[in-house]
Formats: C-alpha cells, sequence, structure tokens
C-alpha cells in the first residue's frame, strides 16, 4: 500500500506521544484544528480509529499505540541521522544549549549554581530564557499542575510548601507559635489565595481570615517582600532554599505539605547525540539530587 501522509504520521506521533492535540501543535507549529484534520485523515486513509476520543483528551487505541511506538522510532532514527550530518563534534568547538526555564527556579535557585557548570563545562554555550514555546528548547523546565502533566514531562520536584518570614518577625510584638497565629500575620499570596487556605486546613486551621493580605504574581518580589519584613509566605523548597540557608529567612515551623503540582523537565525529540544538552541535563539531574537531599525531600 502506499504510504499515508508524512503530515498525518508526524500529527498523530505528536498527539500520541504527547497526550495532547493542543500540545501537539505547540510542537509542531499548527493549529489544532489543523493537526486534529491531519489525524482524521490518517485515519480515514488507514480505515480505522488511532484514538478513543474523551472531553479534552485522547487515549491511542492499541493498535494506536503500537503504530505511535513505530513512528516515534522511525522520527527518532532520521533526528539522529540529520544530526550525525550536519552537526560536527570537533575538539573544543563550542556546544550551543536551548534552555527555557520557568522565573522563579531560574532567578532564585538555577541561576546562582549555573557558574558551577560553566566551569565544569567552558565548551557549552548555554541560552537561557523564561518564556517562549517549549517546543523551540533543547530543555524546558517548567511549572505545572499534576492534572496537566502529560507523559512528555518528566518530574523533578514536587511542591513541598512551608511558611517563612524573616527572622525579626519571630521577634515581633506578634505571637507566632503554632500555625493558628499566622491569621494574625499579613500573609503573601501567589497569584491566588488557595494555597494558603490548603496548608492552613492541613495544619487544623479552618475556617481562619487573616488579618490581611497581598496577592503577587512574581516569586522573586515575593521573596524580596518576605525578606523585607512585610509579611510571611508559603515557599516552595526551590524558592526557600538558598535563603534559608543564608539566614535571610527562616522557617517558623517544621510542618510541610505538599501541594498538587510540580517542576518538570521537557526534553524536545533527538537531543540524545547532542553531548551539550545531555552535559545540561545530567548536571540538572545531580543538583536536584542534591536539592533534595538538603531539603529532606524523599
Amino acid at each position: 500500500m502506499a504510504l499515508p501522509s508524512l503530515n498525518g504520521m508526524r500529527a498523530f506521533e505528536a498527539a500520541a506521544r504527547l497526550g495532547s492535540i493542543k500540545d501537539a501543535a505547540e510542537e509542531l507549529h499548527l493549529t489544532p484544528s489543523a493537526v486534529s484534520r491531519h489525524i482524521r485523515a490518517l485515519e480515514k486513509n488507514l480505515g480505522q480509529e488511532l484514538f478513543e476520543r474523551g472531553f479534552r483528551q485522547i487515549t491511542p487505541t492499541i493498535r494506536g499505540s503500537y503504530y505511535a511506538r513505530g513512528l516515534s522510532e522511525a522520527f527518532e532514527a532520521i533526528w539522529r541521522a540529520t544530526d550525525d550530518v550536519s552537526f560536527v563534534h570537533g575538539h573544543g568547538r563550542t556546544q550551543r544549549v536551548r534552555v527555557l526555564c520557568v522565573p522563579a527556579v531560574l532567578n532564585l535557585w538555577l541561576a546562582d549554581r549555573l557558574p558551577n557548570f560553566r566551569k565544569l563545562h567552558p565548551s557549552v554555550n548555554l541560552e537561557i530564557s523564561t518564556s517562549g514555546k517549549r517546543a523551540n528548547f533543547d530543555l524546558a523546565i517548567v511549572d505545572e499542575f499534576v492534572y496537566k502533566a502529560g507523559p512528555a514531562l518528566t518530574l523533578l520536584i514536587p511542591l513541598v510548601l512551608t511558611p517563612v518570614c524573616a527572622p525579626s518577625l519571630l521577634e515581633g510584638p506578634v505571637p507566632l507559635r503554632t500555625p493558628a497565629d499566622l491569621v494574625n500575620h499579613h500573609l503573601i499570596h501567589e497569584c491566588e489565595s488557595m494555597r494558603w487556605r490548603r496548608w492552613l486546613e492541613q495544619e487544623g486551621v479552618v475556617d481562619a481570615t487573616p488579618k490581611s493580605s497581598t496577592t503577587l504574581d512574581d516569586c522573586t518580589l515575593i521573596m524580596r517582600e518576605v525578606i523585607n519584613g512585610a509579611g510571611i509566605a508559603l515557599a516552595d523548597t526551590m524558592m526557600a532554599q538558598d535563603l534559608l540557608q543564608q539566614g535571610r529567612l527562616v522557617a517558623p515551623f517544621s510542618a510541610r505539605h505538599t501541594y498538587p503540582a510540580g517542576i518538570y523537565l521537557h526534553q524536545r525529540r533527538s537531543i540524545g547525540n547532542k553531548p551539550g544538552t545531555g552535559l545540561f541535563q545530567d548536571w540538572l539531574l545531580a543538583e536536584i539530587v542534591d536539592h533534595k537531599r538538603t531539603m529532606g525531600i524523599a
């Protein structure tokens, strides 16, 4: 039989691998409707449906899963062959690695560790951005809710939250002995109040209204506000690690609770034989292991 359209095969493989028409469209630089049309045309050509379609979700059929795996292996081989003839690994040659990183992780954790990577791997030229499409980067370090994280994302670390404040706040006139005392302080929210409400309820503080609060959408600004004694914030371990170790912040309580979100790694297809990307990924994973050990995260 004649091979189906390459566009249809690419659209189907990407949607099956990413578990999302929308994500496939982003990777292929197409609209979701175009991806859907390509997949429908492929299914018509093959004489069978490749996905079981539900509300806002798609799941490959048994035959679809088999076909997707075969296509993924074939496209991977094409990418590797193309890289082999277009990328010469000469001695001392600069290796460009493009990384997308969520601003909070970059500004509060990763940036201070990058000099060590550059010292270890001076031939790797890092290009780091805080915005853009994941598909345009070799690696993407992103934050995502658990329920939204598809198979293309690898969990680096879950969000583990604990209150943090300036050391001076512990010696102030308003007590901070138990989690119930938090509602008598100025609480700083990240984007919305759900995180604080959930954390307090997990500590048995229910239906409590804080004395006052501020809502900010920039984690770096939140940490600056807390350092300046403006209030108390919930921080995940990456936001807080260095500031706690430096003594600029303190965690008044030992209680920590996970939030249904995490920091994930997205790896662009066919980076396996790009040594610079592999070096950065291996280094990043080692730093994550060290972070978990330091912060006592299993």
